[in-house]
This record gives structure tokens, sequence and C-alpha cells, in this order.
């Protein structure tokens, strides 16, 4: 799970389908965000649905506090991870000292087994069945317990909203038991991690002796127990203990210290093998079948809250250029000769450029202001109350589609310079044409390139 949460940096495709996903649920529990501005950064994309959803939830994050408890919300989920893990390892070490923790320095190999792989081959059997086709995936204890602990560190209003984001996201692209295993897996290897190093501190400090002890089964059955399970470890480099060893070690009296060592060896090679083994290769695999997963990342666009974004990310009228068209202009308003008077002479204004297009233009003459970058409302307000410029170029960017909003405000700045002027950059030769024929119909003038809006400043009839 930790793995799924560390596959999502900013800008990698978990990160931005989790980040679309929360803005989803969000809408869908609180109504729809302001996103005119969103949606215009995102029809700056490639005709794509998908790219334009991930554009605009992108930008609405980043200008909101969801992108901040996206962020808080991994950090506790690591640091819960981390804490429960922490306890693994803990515990690891916690039942090696309850096997060899006896005051007479002897240990049952039987119990000592089921002590230490017990639990955990039975957990490993459920998770195998568990991956069979067509078994639904559920969570476990731990994943329960590090969602509750990550629930305790993260607070926030849009803390359980990232969680359920991130729940939601794994569940539709069928990741969850992938994820789960990779939480398992996780814990159990700290689990060994622990309980390892704690045996062979106390078996290189302690002296023990280990036998086989049963009323009911032959002596035979831990001759073949123990060469069963130490085959594998053997062929390792393990040392398997021969049947004299077990026969000795059923005796009444102690076995040698060879054999002891023999034995302390084996049980180690079987802790390895039996135990940190197979959690290592199942993490493993959990790691690369997770990461198919969130490859096959799509934005699915019948989901609610995305159906809706279908007309306004990809509008049926944009290989038309105008979605409606607009009145004639109006007159000049009265007394707007006066108001040009005191107007500024001349300035340059960009309308929605991409971040791609540099600004201002290199090569802007000192005599001619800048006024920065208008994408919002906010910066239309700033605009009008600053004073007019006699000749004014707004520059555009062509690979966006004009429409009836923007009509409005060039129509608005028109009425405020005497000598009001578009250019459009960027967008391929089909863009071009289409704002031609925007222009055309809106009878708004053209500027054929910056350097010949500089010349027709300079000449007489503009001075």
């Amino acid at each position: 799970m930790e793995s799924a949460a560390a596959l999502a940096p900013a800008g990698s495709p978990l990160h931005q389908h989790w980040q679309a996903e929360a803005v989803r649920l969000r809408e869908a529990h609180w109504g729809p965000l302001e996103d005119t501005v969103a949606c215009q950064q995102a029809l700056r994309q490639p005709a794509d649905l998908q790219q334009r959803i991930l554009a605009r939830a992108a930008w609405l994050a980043g200008q909101g506090p969801l992108q901040a408890s996206l962020r808080q919300w991994t950090t506790a989920a690591r640091w819960a991870l981390a804490a429960l893990w922490l306890g693994a390892v803990l515990a690891g070490a916690g039942a090696v000292l309850g096997v060899l923790g006896r005051p007479d320095g002897t240990v049952n190999l039987a119990l000592a087994l089921l002590g230490l792989l017990g639990l955990h081959t039975l957990m490993l059997l459920i998770w195998l069945a568990s991956c069979l086709p067509g078994l639904p995936a559920t969570g476990t204890t731990l994943s329960q317990g590090w969602l509750w602990l990550t629930r305790k560190i993260a607070r926030g209003p849009d803390a359980a909203l990232a969680a359920q984001a991130f729940l939601s996201l794994l569940s539709r692209t069928r990741a969850w038991k992938p994820a789960l295993g990779l939480f398992s897996h996780g814990a159990w290897t700290a689990f060994f991690a622990g309980a390892l190093p704690c045996l062979l501190l106390l078996l290189s400090t302690r002296s023990y002796t280990f036998y086989w002890e049963t009323t009911l089964l032959s002596p035979d059955t831990f001759l073949t127990l123990s060469h069963w399970l130490g085959s594998v470890p053997h062929a390792l480099g393990f040392p398997l203990p021969s049947g004299q060893s077990v026969a000795q070690s059923m005796a009444a009296t102690s076995a040698p210290a060879p054999v002891q060592a023999q034995w302390s060896w084996w049980l180690i090679g079987c802790l390895t093998v039996w135990g940190l083994l197979p959690r290592v290769i199942g993490l493993a695999v959990c790691g690369l079948w997770l990461r198919l997963r969130i490859r096959r990342l799509r934005i699915d666009p019948d989901l609610p809250g995305w159906l809706e974004l279908r007309e306004r990310l990809l509008p049926t009228h944009q290989a038309l250029g105008v979605d409606r068209p607009a009145g004639r202009p109006d007159a000049p308003l009265p007394g707007q000769g006066r108001a040009r008077q005191a107007a500024r002479h001349a300035a340059v204004l960009a309308y929605e450029l991409g971040a791609d297009i540099p600004w201002p233009p290199v090569g802007l003459p000192d005599a001619i202001d800048d006024l920065g970058r208008c994408d919002s409302r906010a910066d239309r307000a700033r605009i009008r109350q600053q004073p007019p410029a006699r000749h004014l170029l707004l520059v555009c960017d062509a690979r966006l589609t004009p429409d009836r909003g923007a009509a409005a405000w060039f129509n608005e700045l028109r009425h405020t310079s005497a000598d009001f002027q578009i250019l459009c950059l960027a967008g391929s030769p089909s863009r071009r044409l289409v704002w031609q024929q925007f222009l055309s119909q809106h009878a708004l003038p053209q500027a054929a390139g910056f350097d010949s809006w500089l010349a027709h400043l300079g000449s007489p009839a503009h001075d």
C-alpha cells in the first residue's frame, strides 16, 4: 500500500488521476467549482478528453487547498505505514524471545517452527487463495489499522476526501489486490527482518538445547520433516542434520554441542527460506502487478462529474471556431474621445497565452506599456481600473477556440482604445484560419505581426 502512495509523486500518472478523482468527488459532494480558467487551460492541451480532464483537475487542485491535502494525506500514510512496519519488526523480535525464552534454555523445535512460521504460512495461503480470479479483494486487519492511523495523523476537511479518492481509484483500476498484497508482504518482511537478527543475536550469545518431543508421532516423522524443511536451505548452504542428529535430539540426554549448532543453523535457514524469502518474492510480484495496473489508468468519461465535462472540454463547435454568431459591435461610447486624449500612448496585453509562449515580447520598446497577462476575471478587473491605451495590441493564443465571452471582452477593449488590433500566435494554419473568420465576423482588426504593429505605430497617420 505504501508503494502505491510512493508511486504518486507530483506529476506522475497516479498522482494526476488521484487529483482528478478527488476533484470529481468534491464536486459530487459540494457542487461544481468555478472552473472557467481551468477549462481554458485544459483547452490548450491536445484534443483528448482524458488529458483535458487531468489538466482541469490539476489547475483546480493547485488553486485550492486540495493539492496540499493530498500531500498531507500521502505524508500521513507513509508515517502510519512506517509505524505499523516498525511494530511488525518489534513483533518479530518478540516472537523469537517468546520461542527461546525458557529459563532452562531448552527449545522444542516443533513448537519453535509453529511459533515463528505457523501464522505466516496460514496468512500466505490465504493470500494465494485470494489471488484466484473471481474472488473479491477484501481489506485486512492491517490495512484497516493503517487507514485508521492515517486518519488520526492527517486531519482537515479534505483528508477523508483524499482517502476516498485514493481507494476509489485503486478499486476502479482493479489494483486493490496488489496494493493489499504489498501491505501484507511488507509487514511480514518487516516481521522477519526483526526476527532473524534477534535469533542470530540470541543464538550467538546464549547456549540452547534443541530437541524433538512427541507422544503420538514416531521418530521417522521428525526425520522426514527435518529433511523436507531443510532441503531447500541446504541447497543455499545451510547444514542439514542427519538421522543420527535427529535421534540424539530425541534422546533423554542432551545432544553434543556440534549437533546443537547444526539445529541452530537449520532453524535460521528455515526462517530465511520459508519465512523471509516468500515474502520478499511476494513483495516484488505485487509491486510489479501494481505497476502494470497503474499503467492502465484511464479516465472513464461516463462517470458522474466527468460526463458533464465532455461538451465543455471537447466542444462540438471547435471545428467551426465559433459557438454562436454574435451581434455587430456597438458604436463608440459617448465621450470616448476625451478619454482617449488622457490615455497612454501604446500598450500590449496577453490574452490567455499558453505558458510556452514567452511574455512580454522580445524587443518591446520602453515607450510601450506591458499590461501583463489576462487569464481570469480578476485580471479583467485589474485592466479595467488602469488608464486606457490609445494604441492597444491584444495577443491571443490561436490554439484556443474563441467564444462569445472572448468576443464581449474584445469589444470592451475596443471601446476604450482608439486603435485596437489583435495578434494571433502559435497554432496550426487551420486554427489561425478559425481566428481569422472569428475576427472578420466581429469586425475586429488583426495585426499581421508584432514588427508590423510597431511600424504601424510609427506611421504619420497614427502619431
